[in-house]
């Protein structure tokens, strides 16, 4: 096996594969060339070959930058090391790359929930740059800051307008409670008091809870505010104990990775979720510091008042149905003008985490149906009708993987009835959102999310 296909020049500070080609006069490429690269191996180091392989061999250029994913399974089956390793046994050296961890992903060959995937594109008018941030559930600022000072240099010169940035967050992962182990439903009161007392310790010191891609999202459309941007949180395999990001030939833990674009191709992003409205209203009247703990409900502890007003008893959401029955029935949060679902993944007695920060006032209940989740689907594709596809990159929730199962093919088959045989890979994630100039920040749970790439119909 070759060690590389194709030969690229980089800037060792900021990675990038601008205009190599046109650079040297070899060869022009007025033509996006986009291809998705698969790997069902177990071995990871095999799965790293075989997924770069099959995705370069499909250009003909040099990639100007390659998005990997994989499942979590390879932590036990070789390692990301030995994973990133086998990807750079055949990808050019050098060539800007950044993933992560997901619960599974949907591109052109089907739907997956174990494997590795990745997105290869090859254009001469891009210039692409990388950035990383470490420590996000510590101190998500510093860590947008520092991944800001790589992009901003990466771009000092580039002469195209539409801009892109994909920030990729280290999700949530569940801190380890003495003698009872990873939890999403607590019913003691003391240990939910030590939770709720150790949860500043675990978040900022053992980097271990919520993962404050919400709040990474909103600095990056600070730092970038004309910038197209699309946001995945890394999880495991629903679990929540650990996920992974990659950036070049390492993997990372608690970091956000991004992969920043500037082009002449437009680019449209979008959200969309499918979820309605129920009549059960009712006020947060009390809230954690840091706006993430639910505690009361219409002046009532907040979990007893929120089963009394679902018309649930006692004891319905146990450990082992939470993630069963909550991400169906989440809060509507207002932000922006839009009606945003923020799910409630866990219970400490007579509390309610919520993944993302929220505000004091009237929220509702919000249902989803199978047939408003493919209508979701369906208005997040509706939004691009403007544009002629060249690929497209999609974050979604993960929840609705496991909803709908082997069923999910339904949300491929749209996929493909848009994108022909252009390429896309869409990733299930534990938070998802995105942000335009035009559409603002949208950040929702159990929700579809797109970047589409190509060129504007009326061109």
């Amino acid at each position: 096996m070759q060690d590389t296909v194709f030969e690229t020049q980089v800037t060792e500070e900021c990675p990038t594969a601008t205009h190599t080609l046109e650079k040297q006069g070899t060869l022009s490429r007025p033509s996006v060339e986009a291809a998705v690269g698969m790997s069902r191996k177990w071995d990871a180091r095999q799965a790293g070959r075989e997924v770069a392989e099959t995705a370069i061999r499909q250009l003909k250029g040099p990639p100007s930058f390659f998005l990997l994913f994989s499942t979590i399974h390879y932590e036990k089956y070789g390692g990301f090391q030995e994973l990133l390793n086998g990807v750079w046994d055949v990808l050019p050296k050098g060539t800007p790359l950044v993933g992560g961890t997901v619960a599974g992903f949907m591109n052109n060959y089907g739907c997956y929930s174990r494997g590795a995937t990745a997105l290869a594109v090859s254009y001469s008018d891009f210039d692409v740059c990388t950035g990383y941030g470490m420590n996000t559930k510590r101190n998500p600022q510093k860590a947008v800051e520092q991944s800001v000072l790589m992009i901003k240099k990466g771009f000092e010169s580039s002469k195209y307008k539409n801009k892109f940035l994909l920030n990729f967050v280290s999700g949530p992962e569940l801190m380890k409670i003495p003698g009872q182990g990873y939890k999403k439903v607590v019913d003691s009161g003391t240990i939910s008091k030590f939770v709720t007392l150790a949860f500043g310790v675990s978040q900022y010191i053992l980097q271990k809870g919520l993962g404050r891609e919400d709040e990474i999202l909103e600095e990056f459309t600070k730092k970038f505010p004309e910038f197209n941007m699309v946001l995945g949180a890394s999880v495991d395999d629903y679990k929540g104990i650990s996920n992974y990001q990659f950036f070049s030939n390492k993997f990372l833990t608690n970091a956000v990775v991004n992969l920043g674009i500037s082009t002449d191709l437009d680019i449209n992003v979008c959200t969309t979720h499918g979820m309605k409205k129920t009549n059960i209203k009712f006020e947060i009247t009390r809230l954690s510091r840091n706006k993430h703990f639910i505690h009361e409900i219409n002046n009532k502890p907040a979990f007893p008042e929120l089963l009394r007003l679902l018309n649930w008893p006692k004891g319905y959401l146990k450990e082992k149905t939470l993630f069963n029955i909550i991400p169906y029935y989440p809060i509507s949060v207002e932000r922006n003008g839009k009606e945003s679902p923020v799910v409630m993944p866990g219970i400490l007695k007579d509390s309610i985490i919520t993944p993302c920060i929220i505000d004091k006032g009237e929220v509702s209940i919000l249902t989803v149906s199978g047939k408003n989740l493919v209508n979701a689907i369906k208005e997040n594709l509706n939004c691009y009708n403007d544009i002629k596809p060249e690929f497209g990159l999609f974050p979604i929730c993960m929840t609705i993987m496991a909803t709908f199962g082997y069923k999910t093919n339904i949300f491929r088959t749209e996929m493909l009835n848009y994108f022909k045989e252009k390429p896309f890979l869409a990733i299930y994630c534990a938070g998802e959102g995105t942000y335009s100039p035009i559409k603002d920040m949208s950040y929702a749970n159990m929700s579809f999310n797109g970047a589409v790439f190509g060129r504007n119909n009326g061109k």
